[in-house]
Parts: structure tokens; C-alpha cells; sequence
């Protein structure tokens, strides 16, 4: 029994180490290649293919242009003291010399960090804090953290009580004192939104070197988006909540209708990587409502048209909270509600799969293959943690079958440690069907 929920627990790990909410940025595709097998002059609907073709090679010589334009113009919303700094920076890690960029990027934040907010009007944090994103990029973890840290603290309120920072960084750094006119401005709620994505990002970095560091950041952004989005955290992690939304799979953010510049990634993200900690940790009274929200969040049950990524990583959640529950003595209750949730993953990865793929023009909206990868990802992990539940109840030729689709499943997505958990169970079974 311990090495089935080893097994399950490590190949959780394993898929939480993945991206997890992407936000996918696509840009119009300058050129394509078109077949040269038809004949100058043949028809395709109707539509002679020269003439298609002529139109087609205009299209993507006109987005190449508009590409570059672009590029260059979006400088011109940047004040001049940074604005040539951040060109070179950008050239050179589009180039691939990080160390060279990092020292136009460095130079363009010290000299943002000595001028007034106002030279940065409109929206002066998102622009200031956008710089210290685009550093985090090319520096060195340290300077990294250093540079997104000097941001989160710049937008702070004067009557913020509760800070993440570490109790030895708690008063505000020199370069923060020094930055002008930064103490009397607030903060609009996109800028806030901002820095709850910089706290995200400084939990995420602290994951590796301090967990409980990573406690504090992840719980401040978690707090904040919440109150963004019109939520609070009240009783939200009590016993008869928990309980409540484990029998009914409801949640506080199922109805909730986010502000039009808040996205669900904005939300979702530090609620799942709240969760998936304090599942590190094991402490999974915290856990569970944390992935129930998340879960509520991406396939809200009042709502059809929701996206085969959405309904994917819902289903990846499912997964671990079936995980999560089967760390508790493994009565027959506990192995159904475990059971349970596993199979609603699974059902929703193979209706997501049936689903047709839809169609794109030129490279316009994300593509399909890509938000079906979590679907494939996600589905050797759920059939393990499934024919696990199987193993136990003692349905050993239906686990033998589930095991060996599991083991193919992970081979195919280079989920190696899922082809080994497989494999090894797959021994074990056998050698329980020959002393049985």
C-alpha cells in the first residue's frame, strides 16, 4: 500500500514540475511556404492560385513590415533616458548575449529607479516593473531577485502590514528610499495585479532555496488577487469549508465574474502554486480547498464554452487532489472519493481529446497541438493514480491493463519516471496474480 502512494506521489511531483498557466503571446506570421506543384495558372475553388499567391506573399511582406514597425515605434512609449538603453538590451537577447544585455537592461532600471514616477505617466509602475521583468530574464538568479524584489517594494502601500519579505530585508532598501516620489504614489488595480504577478515570480524562485520564504510571497499574492477580484480569504481555509467543498466540488470563485483586466491565469496561478506547496509540505487541510478553487476557476459548472487547455489543467488538479486524498488511511470511503475524482480527470482528458481541433488562419490564436500537450501530459499520470485505486480494491486484471496503457502513455510524452512507477507496478501485480 505505501509503495502504491509513493509512486503516486512522485509522479504528481513530476507533472507539477511542468509549466503550469501559460499565458501564450502569438504574433502574426510574416511568410509561409506555399506548394509550387500546382500549375501557374490551375484553380482552387474557384480562385486562381497565381492571384492567391500574390495576395498571400503581399499579406506576409505587409506583416513583416507592420512587425518591425512595431518593434520599433513601441520604444517611443518609454521615456528617452531608458528608451536606448532597452533597444540594445532587447537586440542583444534576441541575439543571445545575455551578459551583454543584462548590462544595457541593469543600466536602464538604475536610471528608471533615479527618475520621478511621472517621467513614466501613464501607468508608471507597470512600466517601471516591466523593466525589472525583462532584467529578471537575462540576469543571474541574485541579481534577478534583487531587481524584482526593489519593484514589489517600490509599489508597496504605507500601511501595508503584512510583508512577505525575509524578517532581514523588512526595511525598505536604500535604493527604494532614494527612488522619487514613490512614497506618495498608489497604485491602480492593474499595477497591483502587476505585483502580485512579481510576488508569484519571487515565490517561485525561493521555491529551491527556502519553502517557507516561498509560503509567505505565495500567500501575499494569493491574498491580494483575491481581494482584486472582489474575494476575500475569510474562513476560506476553514474544516467545514473544506469539507463542504469536497462532498459538493463547489467553491466561493464558480459564479465569481473576474474585472475585464484580470484573466483567470492571473487568479488561478498563485492558488495552484499555493496548493501544490502546502502538498509539498503535506499539509493538506490547506491544499485541497486551494486546488478545489483552482479547479472551480477553469471549469466552472454553469459554463460550456470553456478551452481544452482549461479543461486539461482542471483535470491535471483533479489528479492531485485525488493524490492528496489517498494520503489518508485508506479506509473504502477514502478510496471512493479518491477514486472518484480521478475518473471525472479522466473522463474530461478523453472528451477533450474528442473534441475537434479547430482550425487557425496565418498563425493568429494559440495553437491546438499546444493546449492538447497538457491533455497528453496529464493523462499516463491519471491512469497510474487510477489503476492504483484499482490495485488496491483487488481488481488485479484490470490494473495489469491500465498499468501497461499508463507505462505507454508516459513513453510517449518522455515521462520517464512514469514508465519506471508503471513498469515496477506491473511486476508487482504480476507477482501478486501468481501467489493469488
Amino acid at each position: 500500500m505505501t509503495a502504491i502512494r509513493d509512486g503516486q506521489c512522485r509522479l504528481v511531483r513530476r507533472l507539477n514540475s511542468r509549466p503550469a498557466w501559460r499565458q501564450v503571446i502569438t504574433r502574426p506570421v510574416a511568410c509561409r511556404g506555399f506548394s509550387s506543384t500546382a500549375p501557374p495558372h490551375s484553380t482552387v475553388g474557384g480562385v486562381r492560385v497565381s492571384k492567391l499567391f500574390t495576395a498571400l506573399l503581399a499579406l506576409g511582406i505587409g506583416a513583416t513590415g507592420l512587425g518591425l514597425y512595431e518593434f520599433y515605434t513601441s520604444f517611443t512609449l518609454w521615456p528617452e533616458q531608458v528608451r536606448g538603453d532597452l533597444r540594445a538590451g532587447i537586440k542583444a537577447r534576441n541575439q543571445g548575449d545575455l551578459s551583454l544585455s543584462e548590462r544595457y537592461i541593469t543600466r536602464a532600471f538604475q536610471t528608471a529607479l533615479s527618475l520621478p514616477y511621472q517621467t513614466f505617466a501613464p501607468y508608471p509602475y507597470l512600466k517601471l516593473s516591466g523593466i525589472a521583468s525583462l532584467l529578471s530574464e537575462v540576469a543571474s538568479d541574485r541579481h534577478s531577485r534583487e531587481a524584482l524584489q526593489i519593484a514589489w517594494e517600490l509599489g508597496a502601500n504605507p500601511s501595508e502590514q503584512h510583508s512577505p519579505l525575509p524578517d532581514a530585508e523588512k526595511t525598505p532598501s536604500a535604493v527604494v528610499e532614494g527612488a522619487p516620489g514613490w512614497s506618495c504614489y498608489t497604485l491602480c488595480k492593474e499595477e497591483r495585479l502587476r505585483r502580485v504577478a512579481l510576488a508569484y515570480k519571487l515565490g517561485q524562485m525561493a521555491s529551491e532555496r527556502d519553502l517557507d520564504e516561498e509560503e509567505k510571497w505565495l500567500i501575499w499574492a494569493v491574498e491580494e488577487v483575491l481581494r482584486l477580484s472582489g474575494l476575500g480569504m475569510t474562513n476560506a481555509n476553514s474544516d467545514a469549508n473544506i469539507k463542504a467543498q469536497e462532498n459538493t466540488g463547489s467553491s466561493a470563485l464558480e459564479d465569481l465574474e473576474l474585472p475585464s483586466w484580470m484573466s483567470k491565469t492571473d487568479l488561478g496561478a498563485p492558488l495552484e502554486a499555493l496548493g501544490a506547496l502546502y502538498a509539498k509540505k503535506g499539509r493538506i487541510e490547506y491544499a485541497m480547498p486551494l486546488y478545489l478553487q483552482a479547479i472551480s476557476l477553469l471549469l466552472p459548472p454553469k459554463e460550456n464554452n470553456v478551452s481544452v487547455e482549461d479543461r486539461c489543467r482542471a483535470a491535471q488538479l483533479m489528479n492531485n487532489l485525488s493524490e492528496l486524498i489517498m494520503r489518508r488511511p485508506p479506509t473504502p470511503e477514502v478510496r471512493a472519493q479518491a477514486e472518484t475524482w480521478a475518473r471525472q480527470a479522466l473522463g474530461i482528458i478523453e472528451r477533450a481529446q474528442a473534441q475537434p481541433k479547430s482550425s487557425q488562419w496565418f498563425g493568429w490564436g494559440q495553437p491546438a497541438d499546444d493546449a492538447r500537450e497538457v491533455c497528453e501530459q496529464a493523462l499516463g499520470v491519471v491512469l497510474f493514480n487510477l489503476v492504483s485505486l484499482r490495485e488496491m480494491s483487488s481488481d488485479l486484471d484490470g490494473a495489469k491493463k491500465l498499468f501497461e496503457k499508463s507505462a505507454e502513455q508516459c513513453s510517449k510524452m518522455g515521462i520517464r519516471e512514469g514508465v519506471v512507477e508503471a513498469q515496477e507496478a506491473l511486476r508487482r501485480v504480476e507477482k501478486m496474480k501468481k501467489v493469488g
